[in-house]
């Protein structure tokens, strides 16, 4: 029997948002050489620096689904961080993003944009990508300050 034509949409939108990721990054000045990078549980994973704030780029398999992620390290606590006045401010300011949250896992806070890839376009590939590092450079510093946090991943 014939494959039908929809057999591989699957692997048809992991390569164009491959390809969607990669045109963004170059808009953004970025050298693909520089950034690719081989994360173990990704599909494909880009790394790339904005100010102080570095940020993953991810596509990963969820379920029957794909999705891209894009996240960024911005402090984690160390043994002077009052946790739960931070965490508190976090859970504040969710309230008021849109298309990015901040998370915590362990210590390490998180800056985190994930949606499904199925009928992602090149606009919100760039809004995710520019949104979370964008904002990750503007807090990390002044919530590793006002905490007593340390910058970046650990």
């Amino acid at each position: 029997m014939a494959a039908g034509l929809f057999d591989h949409s699957g692997e048809i939108r992991v390569t164009s948002t491959i390809t969607m990721v990669e045109d963004v990054l170059v808009t953004l000045g970025h050298f693909l050489n520089d950034c690719r990078d081989d994360a173990a549980d990704a599909m494909a994973g880009w790394r790339v620096k904005h100010g102080s704030a570095t940020v993953e780029i991810q596509l990963l398999p969820r379920g029957a689904d794909t999705h891209l992620r894009v996240a960024s390290g911005v402090v984690h606590a160390g043994d002077g961080t009052d946790r739960a006045a931070l965490w508190q401010e976090l859970l504040s300011r969710n309230a008021d993003l849109c298309g990015v949250a901040f998370a915590i896992r362990g210590d390490q806070v998180l800056l985190v944009a994930e949606r499904s890839t199925l009928d992602l376009d090149r606009t919100e590939v760039h809004d995710m990508i520019q949104r979370t590092a964008a904002l990750a450079d503007d807090v990390d510093d002044d919530l590793a300050t006002r905490y007593h946090a340390h910058l970046g991943v650990r």
